[in-house]
């Protein structure tokens, strides 16, 4: 074998041994990433209840009925403060709602709970306030418009499907926001806040979608055609 060919197999040797190693770092990113995102969501694919189980769960104080407060606050007239007996008494509704997560699954169950326009109402909303933000006592958070409020489809939901809300889909209270992908229906709300700008919310921050619309582009990247 001449020194030409033995130099010519040694270059197309390291070109292969380059490209395995690149495919395996390649696919180590890959799983580095896949592992970070279900820590992060802290994800249980199936839980007791048969619906699927995303986030950390809150502190010990939203687990006591009798510590618990809704607040509503921001562009309002008059602040609330509301205990779940209290959330409770007022007028319910029921909706089969599917919950859809950007990830790709997607659960379906019956809901019942207080519509929040009803909620928002004890607060009388300032007419400057066009977005809703809703918070769970840590730092998760998203909002919707004030527009999509005032067509009475999302609610604050305490029961699913005819049993009290378990724990770790939301309980004391769950946002439900039918045609509005999942990371919009907050969990373990603790306060409703009325602001007049958009606001960016856990995921929004992240880049997904303000709107957090369903049958629309899931990332506002997306939306610009990048």
């Amino acid at each position: 074998m001449s020194a030409r060919e033995g130099r010519r197999r040694y270059v197309i040797l390291a070109l292969l041994i380059g490209a395995v190693a690149l495919t395996a770092a390649a696919l180590l990113l890959v799983i580095m990433q896949y592992k970070g995102i279900a820590e992060r969501l802290d994800y249980d694919p199936q839980s007791a209840s048969g619906l699927h189980v995303t986030g950390a769960e809150p502190s010990e104080r939203m687990a006591d009925p009798e510590a618990y407060r809704l607040r509503i606050w921001g562009l309002v007239e008059r602040e609330v403060s509301l205990t779940l007996d209290e959330v409770k008494a007022l007028p319910a509704t029921e909706s089969d709602a599917r919950l859809q997560c950007v990830v790709g699954w997607e659960d379906r169950a019956q809901w019942r709970g207080v519509p929040v326009q009803q909620l928002l109402a004890l607060a009388s909303p300032r007419p400057e306030a066009t977005h809703v933000v809703f918070r769970d006592d840590r730092t998760f958070s998203s909002s919707l418009s004030m527009e999509y409020i005032r067509s009475g489809k999302p609610m604050l939901a305490y029961e699913l499907n005819g049993e009290e809300l378990p724990r770790v889909h939301g309980w004391p209270l769950r946002l439900v926001a039918p045609d509005k992908w999942g990371y919009k229906w907050v969990k373990w709300v603790a306060e409703i806040e009325l602001t007049d700008r958009g606001y960016e919310g856990t995921y929004e921050s992240m880049g997904f979608s303000l709107d957090g619309d369903r049958d629309k582009p899931r990332t506002e990247a997306e939306k610009r055609g990048l």
